[in-house]
C-alpha cells in the first residue's frame, strides 16, 4: 500500500474520490469531517454501517448528542492531542461502533478528522501506516477546500462589521454591495452576542456555536469580534422566525450542549429587524443586554424586548446624573448595612420585588418570617418610607437598580 502511495495521490481531485480509494484499500466505510463535525465526503462502501454514520450521511453533519459525548469524554481532546491513530472502542451509548480515527491538522491548525468505521475487526499495522499516508493527501485537500471557504466568509464578515460603524450608506447601497458581493439579504435578521466567562470551556464552546449556526439552514454568520462573539440570524420570512430561530439556538446550546447560559457564557439578543441598516441597533440593543447582566447578581431575560424595566435603566440613570438626584433615604439603609453588617436594601429590594408578598420574600432570603418582619420594621424607622404605597414602592425599586447600575 505505502509503496503505491506517490503515485496515486496525484489522482484525487476530491475528498470523495480520495475516501473512495481508502475505503477500498482497507476495506472498510470511511468518512472525513470538519473540526466541527460536519460531513465532507464519505466512502460508497456502506457495509454493515452503525447509527452514527448513517445519521451523520442523512444529516450531513454528526447529531447533536454524539458531537457532545465526544467533546465531553475527552475522545476529541485526545484524538486532536495525538500525533497517530486513535482507536475508540464501541460507545453504544451513542451507537458509535468501533472507530480508528486520525486528526487532521498542519503547522498545529486542526483541518478535521478522518475516520474508519472497523466492520471487518482491528485495522492492522500495513492499513494502520497506509492510513497515515492517506490522512497526509486528506489534510492538503482539505485544507485548500476549507482555505477557499474561510476567504470567502472573511470577506462577508468583514462587509457586515463595516455596517456596524455610523456610516452614510442608503439601503439602495447595501443592497448592491450585497450582490456585488454574492450575498443572498435575508428578510429579516436578529443579532446575538456572547461573552465566554468559562475560560477552560471557550474552545469547545466555539465549536458547539460553530456546529449549531452551521445546523440553523438560514442564513447565518457566525462572526470573532473583539473579546466576544455575534451571531447574526437571518430568515427569508417574518422577524418572528429570526426571533424564533434565536431561541432555538439558545435552547439547543442549553440543552444539546449543557451550556450554563448564566455561568459560561453571557448571553444578549437584539431584537429582529427588517433592514440591514438596522444592524447597528440590533447590535446595540445586544450589547445593552449583556452589559445590564454584567452589573446584576441575577438571571436576565436574555432578550432586549423580555427586559422588562431593566431595558430603561440606561436612559433615566443618563437623567438621574444631569439632575445629580439621590435617594437619600436608600443611601441611609446602605450605610446602616456597611455599619452594622446587615442587608436591608437588599431585604427592601426582594420585598418590593416579591409585591409585598412576605411569604415568598422571606423564602427568597431563607430567613423566618418574623426575621423579616423585624427587618421591614427597621427599614420604615430609619426612612420613614411607606412601604403600602404602590407609586411609592415602584420608585423605590427603580432606586435600588441604580445602587447596581454604573452605566
Amino acid at each position: 500500500m505505502k509503496g503505491n502511495w506517490s503515485a496515486d495521490e496525484r489522482k484525487f481531485a476530491s475528498l470523495h474520490e480520495l475516501v473512495d480509494f481508502i475505503s477500498a484499500a482497507i476495506h472498510c466505510p470511511v468518512t472525513i469531517e470538519s473540526r466541527d463535525l460536519e460531513l465532507m465526503a464519505y466512502s460508497g462502501n456502506h457495509n454493515a454501517p452503525d447509527a452514527v454514520r448513517m445519521s451523520t450521511i442523512l444529516g450531513k453533519r454528526a447529531a447533536a448528542h454524539v458531537v457532545h459525548y465526544l467533546h465531553d469524554k475527552g475522545w476529541i481532546q485526545r484524538i486532536e492531542e495525538a500525533d497517530g491513530i486513535v482507536k475508540i472502542p464501541p460507545l453504544p451509548e451513542i451507537g458509535l461502533g468501533s472507530r480508528t480515527v486520525v486528526c487532521l491538522k498542519s503547522d498545529r491548525h486542526i483541518y478535521g478528522y478522518l475516520w474508519v468505521q472497523e466492520t471487518n475487526g482491528e485495522l492492522n499495522e500495513e492499513q494502520r501506516n497506509f492510513l497515515l499516508y492517506a490522512a497526509k493527501t486528506a489534510t492538503k485537500l482539505l485544507e485548500q477546500k476549507m482555505s477557499v471557504t474561510k476567504k470567502r466568509q472573511e470577506e462577508i464578515q468583514h462587509w457586515l462589521l463595516r455596517l456596524l460603524q455610523p456610516d452614510d450608506v442608503s439601503e439602495h447601497d447595501v443592497k448592491m454591495e450585497a450582490q456585488f458581493k454574492g450575498v443572498r439579504l435575508p428578510a429579516a435578521f436578529v443579532v446575538l452576542l456572547f461573552r465566554v466567562l468559562a475560560e477552560e470551556k471557550k474552545e469547545t464552546l466555539h465549536q458547539y456555536m460553530t456546529f449549531l449556526t452551521k445546523s440553523l439552514g438560514n442564513p447565518v454568520f457566525f462572526i470573532e469580534h473583539h473579546d466576544q462573539w455575534m451571531v447574526i440570524i437571518g430568515t427569508m420570512s417574518e422577524p418572528i422566525v429570526a426571533k424564533n430561530q434565536a431561541n432555538t439556538l439558545l435552547e439547543k446550546l442549553e440543552n444539546d450542549f449543557h451550556c450554563d447560559l448564566q455561568r459560561d457564557v453571557v448571553v444578549g439578543v437584539g431584537r429582529a429587524y427588517r433592514s440591514l441598516l438596522d444592524l447597528r441597533k440590533s447590535y446595540a440593543e445586544a450589547a445593552e443586554v449583556m452589559n445590564i447582566k454584567q452589573q446584576f447578581q441575577e438571571p436576565l431575560a436574555h432578550f432586549y424586548e423580555s427586559l422588562g424595566i431593566y431595558r430603561w435603566l440606561p436612559v433615566v440613570y443618563e437623567q438621574y446624573k444631569r439632575k445629580g438626584y439621590k435617594n437619600e433615604q436608600l443611601r441611609k439603609l446602605q450605610k446602616y448595612d456597611e455599619e452594622n453588617q446587615t442587608e436591608l436594601l437588599e431585604t427592601l429590594r426582594q420585598y418590593i420585588k416579591y409585591d409585598g408578598n412576605a411569604t415568598k420574600t422571606a423564602e427568597h432570603l431563607y430567613v423566618h418570617p418574623n426575621t423579616l418582619h423585624y427587618r421591614l420594621k427597621r427599614i420604615q424607622e430609619l426612612t420613614g418610607l411607606s412601604l403600602s404605597d404602590f407609586e411609592q414602592r415602584m420608585m423605590l425599586y427603580l432606586d435600588i437598580l441604580f445602587f447596581q447600575y454604573k452605566g
